[in-house]
């Protein structure tokens, strides 16, 4: 599994996250699923092949189960970086497998209490019921997830019989969210930290729309490392990784940090120190140190040093000290 599906998952199974994904795409933004509700399910799921008999293993990426009412259902969130043409199959066996765990789990507490079903064909009691299974596919690419959204969309009818056939298929449609092209309506329900990440995606490669939104966001975060190690990532820049180091606690919960500010720190030590050794490995042994610079910092300002105290410090200049130091201010 790739670093950016890893660090999809991690922010996902955090329960405000998932509530807030499912609140949004499945109820309009009414608040119906809250985190205390919900408990996490087993990501892998051990089937059994009829064909040959032989064990196999479904993966989920985020299943969770929610509990409301003394009534349950189930809710699996599926991260994909590019349209998959065989997702209505893979979801089919998921639900699939979702079902048939339940189904065995109703018939085996049948045995133990001898609450056969009559005749036996029927193999669970008419008052007994299923849990519903849904699945959300989260779509993260820049492309919209048009085709294949349901069964038919794979399949390729004899055209003369097409119009006959149609109808005895069932349709299996998949629930995709096109993530990048979610209307403002839609972004401004998101409350949790996944609201970035909505953002960010929206901004598509504009490079000058990422500027702005790195410029005018004051990103509070409750969940602040898995925020950055998804931002890493997708960016494939470390720089975000690091800058766990650099955020700021509030009321010993998540953190706030001015993303663009710690951004232009590393940037402007990097290439300082890279030009000084005149080498690849000098510029990124130089965003290393101004990390260490930007840290320092932040350490010193806490303790009440003033700018121009922490910069004879530190030995840098104070327009970089009153840079960083004006996130905390």
């Amino acid at each position: 599994m790739g670093a950016k599906d890893l660090a999809e998952k991690n922010l996902l199974q955090y329960k405000d996250v998932f509530s807030d994904i499912v609140n949004v795409n499945l109820f309009g933004g009414r608040c119906y699923v809250s985190a205390k509700e919900l408990s996490r399910e087993p990501g892998e799921l051990i089937t059994k092949a009829v064909s040959d008999d032989k064990l196999r293993q479904l993966q989920m990426d985020v299943p969770m189960k929610c509990k409301k009412h003394n009534r349950s259902f189930f809710l699996c969130l599926e991260n994909q970086s590019d349209k998959n043409n065989v997702m209505p199959v893979r979801d089919m066996g998921y639900q699939h497998a979702k079902y048939m765990e339940q189904i065995k789990e109703v018939k085996e507490s049948n045995r133990k209490t001898g609450n056969y079903p009559t005749p036996m064909t029927k193999e669970l009691n008419d008052s007994q019921k299923l849990s519903p299974v849904i699945t959300l596919v989260l779509n993260y690419s820049q492309k919209e997830w048009e085709k294949p959204r349901c069964l038919n969309d794979m399949l390729k009818f004899p055209e003369d019989m097409k119009c006959e056939l149609e109808p005895w298929i069932p349709s299996y449609s998949v629930c995709v969210i096109n993530l990048a092209s979610q209307p403002e309506t839609t972004i401004r329900q998101y409350q949790s930290d996944f609201k970035y990440i909505v953002r960010y995606l929206c901004c598509g490669n504009d490079r000058k729309k990422l500027d702005e939104y790195f410029q005018t966001t004051e990103f509070e975060l409750d969940h602040p490392e898995a925020f950055l190690d998804w931002l890493s990532a997708v960016t494939n820049d470390t720089r975000y990784r690091k800058a766990k180091e650099l955020i700021e606690e509030t009321e010993g919960k998540g953190g706030k940090i001015n993303m663009c500010v710690l951004l232009d720190m590393y940037e402007e030590r990097g290439m300082e120190k890279g030009l000084e050794k005149g080498m690849e490995k000098g510029m990124e042994k130089g965003m290393e140190h101004g990390l260490d610079v930007a840290f320092n910092i932040l350490k010193l300002s806490r303790i009440g040093m003033t700018e121009n105290e922490i910069a004879e410090e530190l030995c840098v200049s104070e327009e970089v000290v009153h840079k960083f130091s004006h996130i905390y201010s």
